[in-house]
Order: structure tokens, then C-alpha cells, then sequence
């Protein structure tokens, strides 16, 4: 960025301030850019048709600091800038620009991430009967498309069969976290995060999403206490 110089910024001159401002400001952009993502990730379940509005809204509303704060680095290094009477509305614009790169791009890579798990595991030839419990150390089901992906403490395996009826399945106690999540009581190791973006750690290490709605079941089902912020397990 430094070298292309964009929105103008070649005309600045200076090499090594230009470097300093794109490296800072990209490195505040990861920061605040990547936490808005994993709000976003945490609370809505990709695919969902309040997904796109939420990362378009959440990189607006990340862009707002992140104006501000490369407007006033940039008048810092370059004093002569803020003779200009750059509109802030212009440089928000610019900003939020690159930040819907960004986050297009992270979301590109996350989906096909996704995507190549999800070939590279050969899905099972047939359905499991619905009255059939899943045997087993069960410590949580992960829904993916038209199959439940079944995590024990060895491994996972994929079973064509919907959700609910794999959570009636289960003969162990648990909720259901979130609408593509269910995790079994015995399987927490501990919470981390707020009501607003929860998350549970699993035994084997896996890293389970809270959906809002469901902190308050979480809560009644003593898996967290109130006014908890995340840190331990109960």
C-alpha cells in the first residue's frame, strides 16, 4: 500500500512515513476488523440470510474508529494534510472500502476452508434411522448442511441425518448452544467471552459458539453464573 500510494496518498511523499502509516494502519485494521469478524462468527451461523447484513453493518460499524484514528495519524505525519479540509465523510468512505475488502477476503478463505474439510471427509453411504440412539462418549454434535458431524474424545464422524433428531438421539444430557451446535454437559471444560460473544471450550479441545439466546438456558442449567464474563467453568 505504501508503494501504490492510494486515495492519493503517493502525493505524500516520504517513503518511510508512508510505510509507518500503512503498517500501523493496517495492523489497527486486523485488530478491529478480526474482533468485529469474531463477534459476528460467534453470534450468526455462516450462510444464514443475517449474515451478510452483519458483516456489512459490523464493518461499518468497525470503520468508524478506524477512520478516526488513521485521519489523525495521517495529519500527525503529514501536517500539511489538514489544511486541506479533507471531508470525514470522504475519508470514512475510504476507510470502510478497504475494510469490505478485507472482510470479504477473510470470509472467502473461512468458506473455503470449509469447504475443503467438508469434501475431504467421505460422507456415509446411508441415513441413520432417527429411533437409533448414537452410542458412545458423545461430547457434542455440529450440524453441516444436510449431515451432523458427531465429536467424541478419539474423533468426529458425519451421519446424514437432521439435527433435532440427532440431538433426540443422544442419550446424555446437554443443550443445544446454538442453531448449528449442541454440546453435552460433561463434555465444558470451560467459558470464555460475554453475553454478547460466548464460547465454550470442550474437553478435546474443540471451541463451541453461544448464541445469545441460549446464555440464558446456559444459566439455568448452572453451566454458568450470573454476571460470569467467561473465565472458568462454573
Amino acid at each position: 500500500m505504501a508503494v501504490l500510494g492510494p486515495f492519493g496518498s503517493y502525493m505524500n511523499g516520504d517513503p518511510v512515513r508512508l510505510a509507518v502509516y500503512w503498517i500501523s494502519a493496517m495492523l489497527l485494521g486486523l485488530a478491529l476488523y478480526g474482533l468485529m469478524y469474531r463477534i459476528i462468527i460467534a453470534s450468526i451461523a455462516p450462510g444464514s440470510p443475517r449474515w451478510w447484513p452483519a458483516l456489512i453493518g459490523g464493518t461499518l460499524l468497525a470503520s468508524v474508529p478506524h477512520a478516526l484514528a488513521t485521519r489523525t495519524g495521517a495529519f500527525w505525519l503529514w501536517p500539511g494534510l489538514a489544511q486541506l479540509h479533507l471531508p470525514l465523510l470522504l475519508w470514512f468512505a475510504q476507510t470502510a472500502t478497504l475494510g469490505m475488502v478485507a472482510i470479504a477476503a477473510i470470509d472467502f478463505i473461512r468458506s473455503r476452508r470449509a469447504f475443503t474439510q467438508h469434501n475431504n471427509v467421505a460422507p456415509p453411504a446411508t441415513a441413520v434411522p432417527g429411533d437409533v440412539a448414537l452410542d458412545g462418549n458423545i461430547l457434542a454434535l455440529q450440524m453441516e448442511d444436510h449431515y451432523v458431524r458427531v465429536h467424541r474424545p478419539t474423533g468426529s464422524e458425519l451421519i446424514l441425518m437432521p439435527m433435532s433428531r440427532a440431538i433426540d438421539c443422544v442419550g446424555v444430557e446437554g443443550l443445544r448452544t446454538h442453531r448449528s451446535w449442541w454440546v453435552a454437559s460433561h463434555a465444558v471444560a470451560g467459558v470464555e467471552g460475554n453475553a454478547r460473544s460466548m464460547r465454550l471450550l470442550l474437553s478435546n479441545g474443540l471451541v463451541a459458539p453461544v448464541a445469545r439466546s441460549a446464555v440464558i438456558h446456559l444459566k439455568a442449567a448452572g453451566w454458568i453464573a450470573d454476571g460470569q464474563s467467561g473465565a472458568g467453568r462454573r
